[in-house]
């Protein structure tokens, strides 16, 4: 064992008088690593002091010409996977009783700092999805039936979209996805689920409004038929060449999509139906809607086909082949991170399955419990675990790795999670949203609390508002809730939307 002798000058020796306390400080971070050792430190320390500590056995000081200048490290620790809130010797209190001979294993970790509400677009109605895959931009999908493409700025503002791309239906759009890898920059496909039951793909010939004239212009080139049910989810691989589809009918319908630029189609692969039976087909809002994106007067036509009554559309598709295999809604889909030929899916009836894309088989099972219905799924790319977030106010982890393992671990909130997202680097951190309108920041190593939890009717711009000079109803007359519905991160910036009608863009690493 060995002690630690602070110079008395220091600011962490002004409690050198208090009891010390056997500690084991450990990593799992190779490049913050100290010597293992037993240390005595005085109980009175927290995580100031113990941070402290570390950057000093590593010689993080900015003064220190040796080490480059390496600027000191805040620093959390875990003890027994929660992380400590107070002082060594109110842990040890509360844990331990008045023992204080027994070493205390200390892992720590690199802090996440805060999130930082840096900007805030306001949509004129509910957001159902968000998507930061392509580096500058958010794309947006909306209960408003449409699909908007907005540059990531931290001044952006209710005018800024870049695309607005109307889907042929009123009933709203529910999913978002790009589909074309990011490395494509013309001839770009992108999708929105919508709750008339189709996958709507567009096609932009650009990313830059001013480089489409003429004829080359944004337009829905694929529909995908094939559900009887609202979309609830939508994935593209990485290639840009599949797109799978998962509903409300229990069912994933799998497509094969043409590259526009080398075969786009020239025929239907099914034929048309008359879908004015669908709510919203035929109501004053999708009338005044039509007026708004075909201002040349182009009578619609009752009934008319690829589910639009303007005769507009894209080429109709059915699925290559379907999944079938859940006893209830689909809730979420990710492809694996780790297996381009694999996916996941998540189901109301509170089982996770995985998916052989070259075979179609249902190759993984794992049945939870029937009231965990899983409204959605993501996936760490470290290691393959999945994460879903769940209707009875949970987020569950599962180790898919054991033949026989159904949740590793779970995480209490206190509202459904509608969306959530892994960090992309990080084997332990996690972004939810939730139905209460909080966004929350998990490290899994202390499961029982997030680290952090915001909340857009708290924000800093939002706190300075006066109660009157707040938004509740959209200038389409839509009412504002609070409920958050979708969430993206992409390790540095994350994005939240719902009810609210805004997307909020958030400083978030995570690391």
């Amino acid at each position: 064992m060995s002690d630690i002798n602070m110079d008395p000058t220091s600011s962490t020796t002004s409690i050198v008088a208090d009891n010390n306390l056997p500690i084991n400080l450990f990593t799992r971070t190779t490049s913050d690593a100290i010597p293992q050792s037993t240390y005595f430190l005085p109980s009175s320390w927290r995580r100031y002091q113990l941070s402290e500590l570390i950057n000093k056995v590593l010689q993080n000081n900015n003064d220190n010409d040796n080490n480059q200048g390496k600027k000191p490290v805040p620093f959390e620790f875990l003890i027994n996977g929660e992380v400590l809130r107070g002082s060594l010797e109110n842990w040890v209190k509360r844990n331990r009783g008045n023992d204080e001979e027994t070493t205390i294993d200390i892992e720590y970790v690199r802090s996440t700092l805060p999130p930082k509400q840096v900007g805030k677009i306001e949509v004129e109605d509910w957001v159902s999805g968000l998507s930061l895959q392509r580096n500058g931009y958010i794309l947006l999908s909306s209960y408003l039936s449409h699909l908007q493409i907005l540059p990531l700025s931290t001044n952006a503002s209710t005018s800024s979209a870049l695309y607005t791309l109307p889907l042929p239906t009123s009933l709203g759009a529910t999913s978002c996805t790009w589909v074309s890898p990011s490395s494509k920059e013309s001839n770009v496909l992108l999708a929105a689920g919508g709750v008339d039951r189709l996958t709507h793909v567009f096609n932009l010939p650009s990313l830059s409004p001013d480089n489409n004239i003429g004829e080359q212009q944004p337009k829905e080139i694929y529909t995908l038929h094939g559900h009887t049910g609202p979309i609830s989810s939508i994935i593209a691989s990485k290639s840009g060449k599949e797109l799978i589809s998962g509903s409300w009918d229990t069912n994933l319908n799998f497509y094969i999509l043409p590259d526009p630029e080398e075969e786009e189609p020239t025929t239907h692969q099914i034929e048309s139906e008359p879908l004015s039976y669908l709510p919203g087909q035929n109501n004053k809002k999708r009338r005044k809607l039509e007026k708004q994106i075909y201002p040349d007067g182009k009578e619609p036509i009752e009934g008319l086909l690829d589910n639009d009554s303007t005769g507009l559309g894209g080429w109709r598709r059915i699925p290559d082949f379907q999944l079938k295999g859940h006893k209830d809604r689909i809730g979420g889909l990710v492809w694996d991170k780790l297996d381009n030929q694999k996916i996941w899916s998540a189901s109301w009836d509170g089982s996770v399955r995985g998916w052989d894309l070259n075979s179609g088989i249902n190759s993984v099972i794992r049945q939870g419990p029937f009231d965990k219905s899983a409204l959605c799924i993501d996936q760490w790319e470290s290691n393959g675990t999945l994460a879903t977030g769940n209707m009875d106010r949970t987020i569950c982890l599962w180790d898919t790795r054991q033949a026989t393992s159904l949740i590793s671990l779970t995480l209490p909130t206190n509202s459904p999670i509608p969306s959530l997202k892994t960090h992309p680097t990080s084997s332990f951190t996690l972004a939810s949203a939730t139905y209460s309108g909080l966004i929350q920041i998990w490290d899994i190593r202390s499961p029982k609390h997030s680290l952090f939890q915001i909340s857009s009717s708290t924000s800093s711009s939002a706190s300075t508002m006066k109660e009157s000079e707040r938004r509740k109803v959209t200038k389409n007359g839509k009412v504002l809730g609070e409920r958050l519905l979708s969430l993206d991160w992409n390790g540095d910036l994350l994005v939240a939307g719902g009810e609210d009608g805004e997307v909020n863009i958030y400083n978030a690493t995570g690391a």
